[in-house]
């Protein structure tokens, strides 16, 4: 079956509501209601609605010849979700009823939405979360990671099976994951760094920078990086991007072989690829956050706060409710040794009366 109907497939009155939804406010004209929506935030909610498209094309194609505010009806939601739980999970059901919500009170403003977003909600409230306490690896393994890649590609440079490329490239992928260790940035913005504009020489070393545009709460991320980690950024820079072709003619951090900057897919596979290599299992981007944020809780729980602000949250109950895993059988198992200690104590001292 059909999963996903292509953009230039959508029906035409989908596609202008789509493009009238989304389309960028001039300076004496008003956007779309989904103007806001960052570039990532657009092409997830879109995949979502091409998800329900796909659906409709195959199990009652003449719907696609209404209009989308008719289209939708509470008995072909019902069908929908039917089909959709033979096939995803609760985390999935919900992000793809959320996305066509979301696609369609943009999509027809003026139509009244509220059971629809009544059903999301409700579904948001079965969502069972993945375990992922068992992937979650110190922060600092990964840090050692990435700088044990720039040291593999530095040593190597005398030997013969061992090209420039091949160099560059595992010393660019070490900086990469040392970095996304340290300041765990989200995915979009990793990818986006740009010379000059995101990481910026300062006198003291440098720093990460993002305006309120570029980031997925729109408020500013600042990040000095330690003074320690400039050599390693000034040999990438100067040496191993330069080996990149076409390097000197864009600004992208992350150098590609393929002559412009690497690309957020390509990235998500490298770091995929050295993980597994270290750990026998990958650690994906997002997960880096996840390490960051528990690794601080459990080392410097007192300072936790840091995690928070360091992942761009406005609260440290976001921080602590989504991304610091914690062990509960680690803590019962500790909590029940401490019990059993006192037990011995007890009964020691008894049996000295």
């Amino acid at each position: 079956m059909r999963k996903l109907l292509p953009f230039p497939e959508w029906p035409d009155q989908d596609q202008r509501a789509w493009f009238q939804a989304t389309s960028t406010p001039g300076l004496l004209e008003i956007g779309g209601k989904g103007s806001h929506w960052s570039d990532g935030s657009k092409q997830s909610i879109r995949s979502g609605y091409a998800r329900w498209l796909g659906y409709c094309a195959v199990d009652d194609s003449k719907s696609l010849a209404l209009e989308p505010k008719l289209r939708v009806t509470r008995d072909r939601i019902r069908a929908y979700i039917e089909h959709l739980q033979s096939s995803v999970e609760s985390g999935g059901l919900f992000n793809y009823i959320k996305h066509l919500y979301d696609a369609l009170r943009v999509m027809a403003p003026d139509t009244d939405w509220t059971w629809l977003r009544e059903l999301h909600l409700r579904l948001e409230k079965l969502v069972v979360p993945r375990n992922k306490l068992p992937r979650i690896v110190d922060i600092n393994i990964l840090a050692d990671l990435g700088f044990n890649l720039m040291e593999r590609s530095e040593n190597s440079a005398d030997a013969p099976d061992v090209t420039d490329m091949q160099r560059a490239i595992l010393y660019r992928d070490g900086l990469l994951i040392s970095l996304l260790a340290m300041r765990p940035i989200r995915r979009r913005n990793l990818t986006g760094i740009h010379i000059g504009t995101n990481l910026i020489a300062e006198k003291t070393g440098y720093r990460l920078y993002f305006g309120a545009h570029e980031t997925k709460n729109h408020a500013v991320i600042e990040h000095p990086l330690p003074d320690w980690f400039t050599p390693f950024i000034e040999r990438y820079l100067t040496h191993y991007r330069l080996m990149f072709p076409n390097a000197i003619n864009h600004d992208g951090l992350w150098a590609s072989c393929k002559g412009g900057a690497l690309c957020s897919d390509a990235i998500y596979d490298r770091v995929a690829i050295h993980t597994e290599d270290a750990l026998g299992y990958p650690i994906n981007l997002h997960l880096f956050r996840d390490c960051f944020a528990t690794t601080i809780a459990s080392d410097d729980p007192e300072n936790v706060q840091v995690a928070a602000d360091m992942l761009g949250h406005s609260s440290l109950a976001i921080t602590e409710r989504y991304y610091i895993q914690k062990n509960t059988s680690k803590a019962c198992t500790t909590y029940q040794n401490t019990l059993a200690v006192l037990h011995r104590k007890l009964q020691h001292d008894n049996d000295k009366r």
